[in-house]
């Protein structure tokens, strides 16, 4: 008998320490396999940002050649600096309507003068003493030698977005034709490429200059910055807010949302430590980071004039590739099960029965935890509702398995003045806002639809086997209609959900699609009021 339970143990130990060795042989090529993956995500992140981005300046850029053509045709039919100048004012409200909100005032250097299109009087320059030909639009236009360039951008906190110009120097090497952008499209753009939760995409150029963050607040600060001189930041910016009148309320609203993003930035760059030298040695790799003593993975891409730094959290990746580690685990798991239930072969009946049946079992709850752990994967937490990831991926085979003659429309929410709601009654209100929204916009489709929360208070629908855009917009006024009575029911604040639509039709991808319903919805939201636009 004493002999019988020496064998057992020394059998178990010997059992014990093929599954201690087998998992940790199989953990650690599992581990090689996830920081590939890792790398592949990160990498492909900042690349589609990148090219997104350059398709971003590229519409700039074929905008401006426009109204460059317009000018010079202009100039050759009256070459006369007064008549131009008169041109400039009539022609920047017709800029205004095809830009929209990016278009921001033309003006140039012509025949020794500096001519604009907005209505401040000429004195106000001369009392300042600006000299046009001193300024950096000319400047870098000069020095790209007829190249169509753009000037450092800078945040404007008097007007609350980032600002650059485009100029170009013309055949005549001395006039210069310049007007300024707000590069509202870049931030948007940036906005879109958070597909992980608590994800961060940061944009700077070569000075350093944030033009494009996932935190709006980081906006216009300098990752140049040291730790001290971004603390100085707030020190200057609450030296600015003592030196206004205080009979000047939009003036100390301004400096206050100042003061705000130089502190939220100062607290992400004492965070962030040297993590950016890090990242800048080790380009093409994703890199394990602390930042405020959690874990990240960073990713960065420099260019020449603009630098891309992806930041997501560690367990948001892994829960992002939950595919690519939790099955090879779980397959290494249930085939050394299977292996030690076969060396046990030799055993009693009954022994050998309930291994099967323990075997069977474990199989089952591993199937089952996987399932689960799929699903959770898949859904946003919050609403419940499908979340951007798998929208991502359901409408891309949507689109692979179109036919020619289907159609579908693509639409694009975003909440109006959420902003407040979460202002006046706390995050906790604004979650509960959120949830009542998810269950209208469910409630309002078929079951052939597919919905998703993006992200904070954005959402997207698919309307499939349509191309009538009056149906999408009837979609949306009824969850509008819908969503404000069952708020005033449940007497909760209410807010009206603003729609961009898009046609998708065979051969277009997620990313076009988006970026045209984008555009759309930023038309549908100049009133703020529920308002929608289609391409």
């Amino acid at each position: 008998m004493q002999m019988q339970k020496l064998a057992e143990r020394k059998k178990a130990l010997v059992f014990a320490a093929v599954f201690l060795i087998v998992n940790v042989v199989g953990i650690f090529f599992i581990s090689i396999h996830e920081s590939k993956m890792i790398d592949k995500y990160l990498i492909e992140e900042a690349s589609d940002t990148r090219h997104d981005f350059n398709d971003v300046l590229k519409d700039y850029k074929h905008s401006f050649q426009i109204f460059s053509e317009m000018l010079s045709r202009e100039i050759e039919n009256n070459p006369d600096p007064d008549q131009i100048w008169d041109y400039l004012k009539t022609i920047d409200s017709t800029m205004l309507d095809i830009e929209g909100d990016t278009f921001d005032g033309l003006y140039m250097y012509y025949k020794g003068r500096y001519l604009y299109s907005w209505d401040t009087p000429y004195s106000e320059y001369e009392k300042s003493g600006y000299v046009a030909t001193e300024r950096p639009w000319y400047k870098d236009a000069a020095a790209g030698d007829g190249e169509i360039v753009f000037t450092p951008p800078y945040m404007s906190y008097a007007n609350h977005y980032i600002l650059s110009t485009i100029s170009q120097l013309q055949p005549d090497k001395e006039t210069v034709f310049a007007y300024d952008i707000k590069m509202g499209n870049i931030q948007a753009l940036i906005n879109s490429m958070n597909h992980f939760e608590d994800e961060q995409v940061i944009l700077y150029n070569q000075n350093g200059t944030i033009i494009g963050s996932t935190d709006d607040d980081y906006l216009g600060s300098s990752f140049h910055d040291s730790i001290p001189e971004a603390k100085q930041r707030i020190e200057e910016a609450n030296a600015e807010l003592s030196a206004i009148d205080q009979e000047d309320a939009d003036e100390i609203e301004k400096a206050k949302e100042k003061i705000a993003s130089a502190t939220s930035f100062y607290k992400f760059r004492e965070s962030f430590q040297d993590n950016l030298t890090l990242l800048s040695k080790n380009e093409k790799e994703a890199h394990s980071i602390s930042i405020g003593g959690s874990r990240y993975y960073g990713y960065l891409l420099q260019e020449e004039e603009y630098s891309f730094l992806v930041l997501i959290p560690f367990f948001s990746v892994l829960k992002a590739t939950l595919s690519s580690w939790l099955v090879p685990l779980l397959l290494v798991e249930l085939f050394l099960i299977y292996v030690l239930s076969q060396v046990n072969r030799g055993l009693k009946n009954r022994e050998l029965k309930e291994a099967y049946v323990e075997l069977g079992q474990t199989q089952r709850r591993l199937e089952m935890a996987l399932q689960v752990a799929q699903k959770e994967a898949a859904i946003d937490e919050l609403t419940g509702m499908m979340n951007f990831s798998s929208f991502r991926k359901n409408m891309t085979k949507i689109l692979t398995e179109m036919e020619p003659e289907d159609g579908g429309i693509f639409i694009m929410i975003d909440g109006d003045h959420f902003k407040q709601v979460n202002d006046n009654y706390g995050h906790n209100i604004g979650d509960e806002v959120i949830k009542l929204t998810a269950q209208m916009i469910v409630g309002r489709i078929r079951t052939i639809d597919i919905a998703s929360r993006l992200h904070g208070d954005e959402f997207a629908i698919f309307v499939a086997d349509t191309e009538d855009y009056s149906v999408a917009q009837r979609i949306m006024e009824d969850i509008n209609q819908t969503l404000a009575k069952e708020a005033a029911k449940r007497k909760m604040p209410a807010i009206t959900l603003s729609a961009g639509a898009v046609l998708a039709k065979q051969g277009d991808t997620y990313v076009a699609l988006s970026k045209a319903a984008d555009v759309a919805l930023y038309r549908a939201k100049e009133t703020h009021d529920g308002g929608f636009a289609h391409k």
